[in-house]
């Protein structure tokens, strides 16, 4: 053995680049990632999953809530719809009374847009009065 070291100048040598050992090394960093692709795909499927279930359910509570509501707001518009409710407001504020016999008339319905004069023309004498009746008018414009 020899105890001197000298340096070795081989600095004109070139190293030619190993195709085999660059293949393996680019298949063994490639290797993962179709199983990490498997995976995270499993993973990404997951968590849609619970978040649609999380969505499904937020959504039934807010069905809930407005089933809820319209049934209350069924029983409001059938409770100021009330005929008996009708009756006081228009007796109340309006002061209107109930008819007297021969205060009241019955119509027929004339054919539609037929303006009251013509249809009261055209019609045979002795028949009954067609159309609407003519509104009448009351102090407050109703």
């Amino acid at each position: 053995m020899y105890t001197v070291r000298r340096p070795v100048e081989n600095v004109y040598l070139v190293r030619e680049p190993d195709r085999r050992r660059t293949r393996e090394l680019l298949a063994l960093v490639l290797s993962p990632l179709p199983p990490m692709a498997v995976l995270f795909a499993a993973i990404w499927t997951n968590l849609e999953t619970f978040q649609l279930g999380y969505q499904i359910e937020r959504l039934q509570k807010q069905k809930e809530t407005l089933v809820e509501r319209q049934r209350q707001l069924e029983m409001e518009r059938a409770r100021i719809s009330a005929l008996s409710r009708v009756e006081g407001v228009a007796r109340d504020r309006l002061g209107l009374v109930t008819p007297a016999r021969g205060q009241v008339v019955f119509v027929k319905d004339g054919p539609a847009g037929t303006p009251p004069q013509l249809a009261a023309d055209a019609r045979p004498a002795g028949a009954e009065t067609q159309g609407p009746p003519s509104p009448v008018r009351t102090e407050e414009g109703f």
